[in-house]
């Protein structure tokens, strides 16, 4: 291996081994996969201390140069070194809400970053694995992190000035993380709480809830059952509502996009007009949802804007902790 380091120039030690493999990847001297020498060579062959080659390595590992294979080495991971970031994205689950959220991240860094995106599917042994795998290989870390006691030890495996929990904030984690976040509990009673009037002109309002392809955060039940007992309303909260037979009177605050087609059904089918004999109230807009029905009413949060946020917070090197604004976009429904 060649001798990297000059010491008789300015320039840090550290800041030369990084330069090194930069130049190196620029005049195509070291392209991608190229197995790189071991922290032990380059510090003996320099006679440099070996902390300083680590610290190198690891700038290299955050601007996604180098990656470390574990038993193996490190490895060129890139031939285009215009990249300044390397981001870590772990998604919940593939869903068109993450899939605009992912979109904006994206494209709200353009060039400026290199993104590999997983899914936990809200299984804590995928999610630790992951999180062990990635940790010291990315600039940055988003996660979509989930109620489990054990994910705050798979989240402190990742360096913590480096990660921003994105979308959700386990009680677990508490204060201890910056991010961006949905207030679930204050979002669906802010929102009930404007839709009072119209709440009023039904016999009953069911929370309608399954654990299906996302997991239902537990706050948006307490903020349901919290307005609901402050206003007197007369409720429910149901997991399943298949064999339901929707009746004249009712209204229902749905998260499922599934349950939301079977009580449309059984409007159609029993000739119940919605947003008269009948509520629906849906959790998330989407551009069907815009027209279904003349239009469903909902609570939605802006994801385009959450990603778009948490991506500049990298950007700037700014990382807070704030919570995405949510609203209610009133249609024909309820």
């Amino acid at each position: 291996m060649e001798t990297i380091v000059k010491k008789e120039i300015k320039t840090p030690i550290y800041q030369q081994i990084v330069d090194h493999f930069v130049k190196g990847i620029e005049k195509g001297d070291i392209s991608k996969n190229d197995k790189a020498p071991s922290i032990s060579q380059v510090a003996v062959q320099n006679q440099v201390a070996k902390e300083t080659v680590v610290k190198a390595f690891k700038i290299l590992q955050e601007r996604g140069i180098i990656n470390s294979v574990h038993g193996k080495g490190f490895f060129v991971a890139t031939s285009h070194i215009e990249t300044q970031h390397r981001v870590f994205l772990l998604l919940d689950a593939l869903t068109p809400y993450k899939q605009r959220l992912y979109e904006s991240i994206k494209d709200t860094f353009g060039s400026l970053a290199f993104i590999d995106v997983y899914f936990h599917h809200y299984n804590i042994d995928v999610f630790s694995k992951l999180t062990e795998e990635a940790k010291g290989n990315y600039s940055a870390y988003i996660v979509i992190p989930f109620q489990d006691k054990k994910i705050r030890q798979a989240i402190n495996v990742l360096p913590t000035d480096k990660v921003l929990i994105l979308d959700q904030k386990p009680r677990v984690l508490k204060d201890h993380c910056h991010g961006v976040y949905q207030d679930f509990h204050n979002d669906v009673y802010s929102a009930l709480s404007q839709l009072k009037d119209q709440i009023s002109k039904y016999d009953k309002l069911t929370l309608v809830f399954r654990n299906t392809a996302t997991k239902v955060p537990r706050e948006v039940r307490e903020g349901f059952v919290a307005y609901c007992s402050s206003f007197g309303v007369n409720a429910e909260v149901v997991s399943s509502i298949d064999k339901h037979q929707v009746q004249k009177g009712e209204s229902f605050l749905i998260i499922d996009d599934e349950d939301l087609v079977y009580v449309i059904e059984q409007c159609i089918n029993n000739n119940l007009e919605i947003g008269e004999d009948i509520g629906i109230l849906s959790y998330n807009d989407t551009p069907l949802k815009r027209v279904v029905s003349g239009g469903i009413t909902v609570i939605s949060t802006d994801f385009e804007g959450m990603g778009k946020r948490v991506a500049q917070m990298i950007q700037d090197s700014e990382p807070s902790l704030v919570a995405n604004p949510s609203q209610v976009i009133n249609r024909n429904s309820f």
